[in-house]
């Protein structure tokens, strides 16, 4: 980008962010003072004066809150919604698009345009029907930012869960932009989006997980952990799916488990097999200094990324998570007493001045217990 273009971006976001400002400041004004200053903000951005004449400040402060800011939009609300609100919504899809495309953020955009709509109450205006052009521009453009990932999701590989919980994120934010716009039909279906890519992301990722159970080795093992180590990144997805059965997105019956869940349920199903498999791989090879030492490793580090995402999903969880925590746990001491037994026994003796061959199996398991330690599990283990 040249200097003078640069130039321009940054002078069009500082315009932007000024409109922003004056507007929410007519929506808080409660004083004289405050009014004196908004109509410097107004003339400092060449707003033309509007059809009611500027009232002295010694009237309006004797004015109530409610009056005053009455006054201040019959000066400059005509005005705003002419001058502010196109570079609004032309912004707020900016930003939505790229969070660096500078000030103001997405929620402080949403928030200036529907301070300007509700100044005109139920009466349609075409400041709505902007709004609403916006609100479908908005739901189209999360839509088709999702459509390649949706394809990865079918790819033979597993696609990588930073994208597709990014891609969440977004989603996430224009709900939140659409919820204060107050567009509930935009507001519905950018919801059972966000649904259906969760939805379909925990099913791909169980569908993987249950290959590698079918079929374990070592290569399969490490594609494992390229998913359950991504904790932040898989709960995210799965959050989206737990918050929207907290707050009854999605129709429930008593005859049929509503999508959501039947997705969450299958995903925690997945992970207490994985856990109950790598929980054995671990035991086999606890202690013991003729397994390769990434084997044992592997298999506790996802042994304990599955406990940091199965309790940090919170409470509201399904059952299988719970089921998911005591299979860990009884794992967990099992292996923790055949290494021990291991090390008592001097398996693996270390070489003078090389470490000892179950360090590696040492640091892991150490790692898991001190994990799983505020829920009663056993102490760090040595070598």
């Amino acid at each position: 980008m040249s200097g003078a273009a640069a130039s321009a971006t940054a002078g069009d976001a500082s315009r932007t962010a000024a409109f922003a400002a004056l507007t929410r400041a007519i929506d808080r004004a409660a004083t004289a003072g405050d009014a004196a200053a908004i109509r410097d903000r107004a003339a400092a951005l060449g707003l033309p004066p509007g059809p009611e004449p500027p009232l002295p400040l010694d009237v309006l402060a004797r004015f109530a809150p409610a009056d005053l800011r009455a006054h201040l939009w019959a000066q400059f609300g005509a005005a705003l919604d002419g001058a502010a609100a196109p570079i609004l919504c032309d912004h707020l899809l900016a930003v939505l698009a790229d969070p660096a495309a500078g000030p103001p953020d997405a929620v402080t955009a949403a928030d200036t345009l529907a301070a300007l709509a509700r100044r005109h109450g139920p009466r349609r205006t075409p400041l709505h029907e902007r709004i609403d052009r916006t609100a479908t521009r908005l739901t189209d453009q999360a839509r088709r930012s999702t459509d390649h990932l949706r394809e990865l999701l079918d790819a033979p590989d597993f696609p990588d869960l930073r994208a597709l919980s990014l891609d969440l994120l977004r989603i996430e934010g224009a709900r939140w932009v659409l919820e204060i716009l107050g567009h509930r039909p935009a507001l519905a279906a950018l919801s059972d989006h966000g649904r259906r890519l969760s939805r379909l992301t925990l099913r791909r990722a169980a569908a993987s997980i249950r290959a590698f159970i079918g079929k374990p080795d070592l290569l399969a093992l490490y594609d494992t952990l390229a998913i359950v180590s991504q904790t932040d990144n898989l709960l995210t997805v799965a959050a989206r799916l737990l918050d929207a059965l907290r707050d009854g997105e999605e129709e429930r019956t008593h005859f049929v488990t509503p999508d959501d869940e039947s997705a969450l349920r299958g995903f925690g199903a997945a992970l207490t097999e994985l856990a109950d498999l790598l929980g054995r791989i671990a035991l086999k090879a606890a202690g013991r200094a003729d397994v390769p030492p990434a084997l044992a490793v592997s298999a506790l580090e996802q042994l304990r990324f599955l406990h940091r995402f199965s309790k940090r999903l919170g409470p509201g969880r399904p059952s299988e998570y719970i089921a998911l925590e005591r299979i860990l746990h009884r794992h967990a001491l099992a292996v923790a007493a055949r290494f021990k037994a291991g090390a008592d026994a001097g398996a693996g003796a270390a070489t003078p001045g090389t470490p000892h061959p179950l360090e590696p199996q040492a640091r892991a398991l150490s790692s898991l217990l001190a994990a799983l330690e505020p829920d009663g599990a056993a102490g760090p283990a040595s070598c």
